[in-house]
């Protein structure tokens, strides 16, 4: 299988024009990575909830107790469950939960919040790039429009 290679253009040889549309290109593709960003960062909020409610919450003073459930962020209503053994159901994904102790739901939690902050991190590091080629190119384009002042001046 081949691989698609990148091609190397020399903005030197573009016009104002093409510049100009270069970079709303290269804000459009930061604005992409930025809300994705934003959506990675609050996945990794409610993932560092879940590890705080199953430490703080999952306990064995809690046994046969009865649980609350969440409606909302911030509306909960009795629940005809009652805490057995320390076991909670984990949301895996596509609608399946497992049954996993309290520790193995926090490990589990803490994984997704490593993966989720790896992610975070590459999507930063991808805007910082993408951000140098824009001033890049509206450094180009900024001497391109300086030059063309100048011959039309004479």
């Amino acid at each position: 299988m081949s691989t698609p290679e990148t091609q190397s253009i020399d903005l030197t040889k573009l016009s104002i024009e093409q510049l100009s549309e270069l970079v709303k290109q290269l804000n459009s593709e930061i604005d992409y990575l930025a809300t994705s960003s934003a959506q990675l960062s609050q996945a990794l909020t409610k993932f560092t909830e879940c590890i705080s409610c199953v430490k703080n919450v999952v306990k064995d003073e809690n046994n046969g107790k009865e649980i609350l459930v969440p409606l909302t962020a911030s509306l909960y209503v009795p629940g005809r469950f009652k805490l057995k053994d320390n076991k909670v159901l984990v949301d895996i994904g596509t609608g399946y939960f497992v049954e996993k102790t309290a520790e193995e739901a926090a490990v589990y939690y803490e994984g997704k919040c490593e993966y989720l902050r790896k992610s975070i991190g590459g999507l930063e590091g991808a805007i910082d790039a993408k951000n140098a080629q824009v001033r890049a190119v509206q450094q180009i384009t900024q001497e391109k429009f300086m030059k063309e002042r100048k011959t039309a001046a004479k």
